[in-house]
């Protein structure tokens, strides 16, 4: 009996521990995983849906949870709560300027420019080095300064 109730509490506490480990920093950044999704005033299936995503891939920021729910805006900061399931870890951004953004074939202010990328644009996210991002838009991959994207933080 004493072995039992420790082999459950073993495994209690594994599950806890575990469940801490894999909990993400919020905010944080994601995607929507298809077309057709509906953000929630709250938490909740019955709750009134007031924004539909329409885009799959679309960027959007996770600023809070709730179980299995997730709250999400997206850049212009529209959005609600959303379940999980229809979020993705692939990450996407958007050319957030007013005028076109230049591409550059590697993180250098001085490298040579390959592209230049009309504003809101939505492109592939690969990763940053300081100051500068790689992203892939359509056929054309390079460089773009952190400072012209959303779906990625200013640090790190």
């Amino acid at each position: 009996m004493i072995r039992t109730i420790l082999f459950i509490a073993c495994i209690i506490y594994a599950a806890i521990s575990f469940g801490d480990r894999e909990k993400l920093p919020l905010p944080r950044f994601a995607s929507i995983k298809s077309g057709e999704v509906n953000a929630r005033a709250g938490p909740s299936i019955k709750a009134k849906v007031e924004w539909v995503f329409v885009k799959k891939g679309e960027p959007v920021e996770i600023t809070a949870e709730y179980e299995q729910w997730r709250q999400i805006r997206d850049v212009k900061g529209e959005g609600g709560w959303v379940h999980s399931s229809v979020l993705s870890e692939k990450r996407f951004v958007v050319i957030n300027s007013e005028s076109k953004v230049e591409m550059l074939k590697s993180p250098d202010k001085n490298a040579l420019i390959i592209a230049k990328l009309s504003p809101f644009l939505r492109c592939n996210f690969s990763k940053c080095k300081d100051d500068w991002c790689n992203i892939s838009c359509k056929s054309v991959e390079g460089w773009v300064a952190r400072k012209y994207l959303w779906g990625v933080y200013k640090e790190g």
